[in-house]
């Protein structure tokens, strides 16, 4: 009996095959580096180390960006479609096993203002699908492939990501009762002029913004606090050191038990928003599925009697 061997085929090394794959489809090293959850620079070397590995240039330096050449582009399409079939592959496989692993990203305020307190429902209805939380402030080094869905702040618009609406942002002050008094719920502007405001650094414009649309743009409170992290400035809100401008979606369960009220109407909308985002490699998993129709589920159950409306964003790139 013969035995036919076959040799074995040089297939090139795989980070960099994935890193120039995305850098190829957004013709951006920058917006590769944020895909893949990476530096510019890492895609810069893994690009670097592909050429050197083939012998040639696969891109065209330009002065106002980047250009495949010919066989580059060739090499380009077929590796997005490789690596679509080995994404497809993988869920499939996992497909078969008693259980699954959500990996879901996202800021730490959006986890803990909004997500943390509704997944003990998700875990009731769905006990085979763990959900893994990943804060976007972790220096854990992800990258697509390892994150299946991320709820974003934003337009609506990335690239490569099929997007759909959560909620827009509303933004309103809340407070302690303490700030009050007994039996009270609200508060007039000469009052607000003797609190403390608590910024978040990342939003500075929050108060201005609101003030504005409040119609008391000159109004100066009695002291400012600037906190690195919205999740903290959220909690001295609680505990009564003064006033947050927080997104109207994240403490309906606080205000409703009264640990914080919402002593003004004004509330100030704008046409930024918050997305579940899933990558077009994700986008038919069954698991991702499962929680975006019950996220979507449970915001329908809030909308205060209106007709809930999630627009959704196809990807970029398919």
């Amino acid at each position: 009996m013969s035995v036919v061997r076959r040799s074995v085929r040089r297939t090139g090394p795989l980070n960099p095959l994935r890193a120039f794959e995305v850098a190829a489809r957004h013709m951006s090293f920058t917006v590769a580096a944020d895909e893949l959850c990476v530096t510019q620079g890492a895609i810069s070397r893994a690009v670097k180390t592909l050429e050197d590995y083939f012998g040639v240039p696969l891109f065209k330096r330009l002065g106002n960006g980047l250009e495949l050449t010919p066989k580059s582009k060739v090499l380009a399409h077929k590796l997005t479609d490789i690596f679509s079939q080995l994404a497809d592959a993988t869920d499939e496989f996992q497909g078969s096993k008693t259980s699954h692993v959500l990996t879901v990203w996202t800021y730490t305020s959006f986890m803990i203002g909004f997500l943390i307190p509704r997944l003990p429902d998700f875990q009731l209805r769905n006990p085979n699908i763990k959900v893994r939380l990943i804060s976007a402030t972790d220096s854990i080094d992800l990258n697509r492939d390892q994150v299946d869905v991320r709820l974003r702040y934003g337009h609506g618009h990335w690239q490569g990501f099929e997007s759909t609406l959560l909620f827009r942002e509303e933004l309103r002050p809340v407070c302690s009762p303490k700030l009050l008094g007994e039996g009270r719920a609200t508060m007039d502007f000469a009052e607000l002029e003797q609190q403390v405001l608590l910024h978040y650094d990342g939003r500075r414009n929050d108060w201005a913004d609101w003030l504005t649309a409040a119609g008391h743009a000159e109004l100066t409170p009695r002291d400012n606090l600037l906190f690195d992290e919205l999740s903290v400035a959220n909690q001295a809100a609680i505990a009564g050191v003064g006033l947050a401008m927080v997104q109207k979606a994240y403490f309906s369960n606080e205000i409703a038990g009264g640990q914080l009220v919402a002593p003004f109407e004004t509330v100030l909308k704008r046409d930024r928003g918050y997305y579940l985002t899933v990558s077009r490699e994700r986008r038919n998993a069954e698991h991702v599925a499962i929680f975006r129709d019950w996220l979507l589920a449970q915001l329908a159950g809030q909308s205060d009697g209106e007709e809930p409306d999630y627009p959704v964003l196809r990807a970029a790139n398919g």
